[in-house]
């Protein structure tokens, strides 16, 4: 039986990226992230909500910026100096909001990713309200964010 080398895409193979954040993972389809930033200065926002940390210029768009933690339930990430900003494409057809960005910890990891490589699995660390499903790909576990979900809250109080 021969197998095919990590490097020749096979059909249904989907590019992603393995995001890290304080204390999980998030896998997204590749096409759905614009663009991985260096940290940069946060400008403030008058957001009534704690998980909306600010906003920041990109390609001279103002986007507002998540943290996914802080949303999702749990605790606030400390300061890390390998934070960076994850700008996401916007799911839904508003085109006041087209992207809006995400706190990550480090560079995600790109992964090629079949549909049978992902293995749904009971959430250890629990499922937070912006979890779609916990899974595991190449015995990591990870977690798909409902991407449409977290659009709709960020909608709601900009």
């Amino acid at each position: 039986m021969s197998q095919t080398p990590a490097s020749i895409e096979q059909p249904g193979q989907v590019e992603c990226l393995m995001m890290q954040l304080h204390d999980r993972q998030l896998l997204l389809p590749n096409v759905t992230v614009a663009e991985i930033i260096p940290f940069s200065q946060l400008m403030t926002t008058n957001s009534s909500v704690n998980w909306v940390i600010g906003s920041i210029q990109w390609r001279g768009v103002g986007i507002p910026v998540i943290c996914y933690e802080l949303l999702n339930g749990t605790a606030a990430p400390r300061p890390s100096p390998s934070a960076r900003f994850a700008v996401i494409n916007g799911v839904g057809r508003h085109t006041g909001m087209p992207f809006f960005g995400m706190l990550v910890q480090g560079i995600p990891k790109l992964n090629k990713v079949l549909e049978s490589d992902i293995q749904q699995v009971d959430a250890v660390m629990g499922m937070g309200a912006m979890d779609q499903m916990a899974i595991s790909v190449d015995g990591e576990s990870a977690f798909i964010p409902d991407l449409e979900q977290i659009e709709a809250h960020l909608l709601a109080v900009l």
